[in-house]
């Protein structure tokens, strides 16, 4: 086996990695700065922390069978997608559901004081993750194509003579 046909599974690994630390983060930070944190309870996790942790493993899976079955690449692509929509669906939703605006210094209404809401590392890390899982997926699709064309040296048939 050639150094270059583990790529797709090394990308899937690093993306799984990826998607392991960054739903250990928080989706919504208080700016360095300001005083203050955003606990949502991450000490336990929830339903879509274990559905993004089981597809990232899929997408190993599916990355290493691909070594063996080109059209098995396809598979870490598409959980690499599913992932990079829940990071941007997580976005859009942690966006909407605050009552200030994102990367803007606004008055905190109970003290007073200013703050400036930021994203945190979750969301930046799943892109990541589904990023190199997309990748994986296509580095498995286009890179064997002389392999299974048929141009590869095989041993002379039993008939020449």
């Amino acid at each position: 086996m050639r150094d270059d046909t583990v790529v797709p599974v090394v990308l899937a690994i690093a993306g799984y990695a990826a998607i392991v630390v960054g739903i250990h983060q928080g989706v919504l930070h208080v700016a360095p700065g300001y005083q203050g944190t955003i606990n949502a309870g991450g000490e336990v996790l929830g339903r879509r922390e274990w559905l993004l942790t089981g597809t990232g493993v899929i997408g190993i899976g599916g990355a290493a069978v691909s070594l063996r079955r080109k059209r098995l690449s396809i598979v870490p692509a598409a959980v690499g997608g599913a992932v990079l929509f829940e990071a941007c669906r997580t976005m859009i939703i942690a966006a909407r559901s605050l009552p200030y605006p994102l990367y803007t210094e606004t008055t905190y209404r109970f003290s007073g004081e200013p703050i400036m809401f930021v994203f945190g590392a979750e969301p930046f890390l799943l892109v990541a993750g589904g990023g190199l899982l997309v990748g994986a997926g296509i580095v498995g699709l286009r890179g064997r194509r002389n392999r299974e064309s048929g141009d590869e040296t095989s041993s002379p048939s039993s008939r020449a003579a």
